[in-house]
């Protein structure tokens, strides 16, 4: 009965180690190199197939570091709302602004639909598409969802 238990407690304190044997001991990393491991692990499960889309807070995001590069197609997060977004390539001094003689994209997306079912500033789109580079920038000042850009609708012609 002793061997028995003696088993069982072993198996107990072996079985938790080989679970965790896989993962790196991160225990001895500074916390600059904790950052770069988390943007690393941020990158790879934003690019993994489970991954389907990203609520991006607002923010001024890193094409390459916080926002992998790639062709993205954006929209609100919120209901009900209307706001700019701007990609570029420059940031000002303070880095939450476009830099002078930035180059890039800037424009209005929106919900176009109210709570009661009719439009809402119909003259802006409800998402947009961008081709973001590394070392560029993403500027929103509401939440927008990131998917995987699916190229562009069928306009029905045989």
């Amino acid at each position: 009965m002793k061997k028995l238990i003696a088993m069982i407690l072993i198996l107990t304190l072996l079985v938790p180690a080989a679970v965790h044997a896989d993962l790196p001991d991160i225990s001895g990393l500074s916390f600059d190199e904790l950052l770069q491991l988390k943007e690393k692990i941020n990158l790879a499960m934003f690019e993994c197939e489970e991954w389907q889309e990203v609520t991006v807070p607002a923010g001024v995001w890193e094409i390459g570091i916080d926002i992998p590069e790639g062709h993205w197609t954006i929209r609100l997060a919120v209901e009900d709302q209307l706001t700019n977004i701007v990609y570029t390539d420059l940031l000002d001094e303070v880095g939450k602004d476009v830099g002078y003689g930035w180059k890039g994209w800037h424009g209005s997306i929106c919900n176009k639909r109210k709570k009661d079912g009719t439009l809402k500033w119909p003259e802006y789109p409800e998402e947009v598409d961008i081709d973001m580079k590394a070392g560029n920038y993403f500027i929103n000042n509401v939440p927008v969802v990131f998917t995987p850009y699916a190229g562009k609708p069928s306009l029905g012609f045989k």
